[in-house]
């Protein structure tokens, strides 16, 4: 008995395995992880990407159960459906975020290396004059308060990166900027249909 039951629980944790590997959001997180020996700052980027679908996701379920949790004396249907809309925001969370660096690549492609570069760098200005602003007008810190610095960090350490590897020819680890962003597409691809 215990024989025929053990192929049955393996075929169904190798299912359950296939089921997850095959999420956008394992896939975000893959890209991670197999970015990280050549890029990490585009790593730890997406990594940061995953961690607010996750957060997202989990904030929808929260509210989600809250609202129905008088509804629901047992809870059953709360949760229910707030695993449910914890697993649709997440995907949906992940979906986009791949179609928007699809689209970013895809612009990176078109602009080239130096408009590419400009317009990063009006980014981070902006990015840090919002941070700024928000940080005058605060008068008490709340969640929201430290997205904008956290955005104007990010911008500002990729602007470094890019000056870093695409600006400056005479630097040793000076990269063709064509060239990278036609990988990242064929990457992306290969890691958004499993590859």
């Amino acid at each position: 008995m215990i024989r025929g039951f053990l192929p049955r629980l393996r075929s169904i944790a190798n299912a359950v395995s296939r089921f997850v590997l095959e999420t956008q959001i394992a896939r975000l997180a893959l890209m991670a992880v197999k970015l990280w020996p050549r890029l990490r700052l585009l790593s730890m980027l997406l990594v940061l990407l995953v961690i607010a679908c996750i957060a997202l996701a989990g904030f929808s379920a929260r509210s989600v159960f809250l609202a129905l949790s008088p509804a629901s004396p047992s809870g059953i249907g709360a949760s229910v459906a707030a695993g449910l809309t914890a697993l649709v925001v997440l995907a949906l969370c992940a979906f986009t975020a791949i179609a928007g660096i699809e689209a970013l690549l895809q612009l990176a492609h078109d602009f080239g290396r130096h408009r590419v570069g400009v317009l990063l760098g009006l980014a981070t200005i902006l990015a840090v004059a919002v941070a700024l602003r928000a940080a005058a007008d605060a008068t008490e810190l709340t969640a929201s308060d430290g997205a904008a610095p956290g955005v104007a960090l990010i911008l500002l350490a990729m602007t470094g990166w890019f000056q870093r590897t695409y600006r400056n020819a005479a630097r040793r680890g000076f990269r063709d900027f064509h060239v990278d962003v036609v990988g990242a597409r064929q990457f992306l691809a290969r890691a958004a249909h499993g590859g």
